[in-house]
């Protein structure tokens, strides 16, 4: 992995102008280690767009050069090469990604346990606990002091993606990480524990309280889904960022060790996240069979059909890999 990155470090400090992108729907492990490698790499001379056709969701738009992403590039744009961040699969980019000619040398950063490599150079780090812990190490060999508000991206990174050091990829890499970060470069955790957390709605408290009140356990008690209807949404004057966390009430209910959000995807179909927790069930293998991935604990996927088959098709899926085992 150390040869890999070094050749990831090797290209990023050959390159002059760089694109920066991740996922469609991007959230706080993509978008802090963006705005990370933003900073570090605008504070080295570099020329940096940061590009998503998708918005920063609201709860992160705080964050440096959190409103300076562009849904659009401009015709004439031209990279040396582009760093895609948190994607394990090209079909996650959407089929607004641009073309070879625009994009240059594509070099892509996952830390998901499944995944489908795609670009130029692909490099996954599942032992890491997010992404922004890569950033890190790329700037290391580097010799690039992490500025602050590179620090900033990382710890969002870092505590987004271990669940604020609750989830089971918390490591003592990841603590050392955040230690580094409040001792070197000045990061405040309780200002940004804070600044992230929910600015919750009106809207949001009436749709958690109709989606509890529709909660369904399955398999044997194992499974807890919640399925969100664009009906729902819009009868509890709620928006679907307000959907964000709501998986975690069905994953820690008592005796659950799976908890499964269902809704309709923007982007077409039906979107399915999984969150797991305890050694039963791995959400991203489960999710890597449905066409998608993700980590043991944290995974999605994307099908086709009604909300109602979709639930089927994951209810199945999860019975069979629970009676596998």
């Amino acid at each position: 992995m150390s040869d890999q990155l070094q050749a990831v470090a090797d290209k990023i400090d050959a390159a002059e102008r760089i694109l920066l992108t991740c996922h469609r729907g991007p959230d706080g492990d993509s978008v802090g280690s963006l705005v990370a490698l933003a900073s570090l790499l605008k504070t080295q001379g570099k020329t940096v767009v940061l590009y998503n056709p998708d918005l920063v969701p609201r709860y992160l738009k705080w964050l440096p050069y959190g409103k300076k992403f562009v849904q659009q590039l401009k015709k004439k744009a031209r990279f040396d090469l582009t760093l895609v961040v948190d994607c394990g699969d090209l079909k996650l980019l959407g089929d607004k990604f641009p073309e070879p000619e625009v994009t240059g040398e594509v070099v892509a950063l996952d830390h998901h346990g499944s995944g489908r490599p795609f670009g130029d150079l692909f490099v996954s780090d599942p032992s890491v606990a997010a992404v922004g812990v890569m950033v890190v190490q790329i700037a290391d060999l580097l010799q690039w002091p992490v500025t602050k508000e590179a620090a900033i991206g990382i710890y969002v990174s870092i505590v987004s993606d271990t669940g604020g050091f609750r989830y089971a990829n918390t490591n003592s890499q990841v603590l050392r990480l955040a230690a580094r970060l409040v001792e070197e470069s000045g990061v405040d955790p309780a200002e940004l524990g804070e600044r992230m957390s929910q600015d919750s709605s009106p809207g949001r408290y009436r749709l958690l309280s109709r989606v509890l009140k529709e909660l369904q356990v399955r398999v044997d008690g194992k499974v807890a889904f919640m399925v969100i209807s664009a009906e729902m949404v819009k009868e509890c004057g709620a928006t679907w960022e307000d959907t964000e966390g709501l998986i975690n009430y069905a994953r820690s209910l008592r005796g659950v060790h799976c908890g499964v959000l269902i809704c309709p995807s923007k982007y077409g179909g039906v979107r399915v996240s999984m969150r797991a927790r305890g050694a039963e069930i791995d959400a991203g293998k489960v999710c890597f069979e449905l066409g998608g991935g993700g980590h043991k604990g944290a995974a999605g996927c994307t099908l086709q059909g009604t909300l109602e088959e979709a639930q089927g098709i994951v209810e199945k899926a999860l019975q069979a890999f629970v009676t596998a085992i």
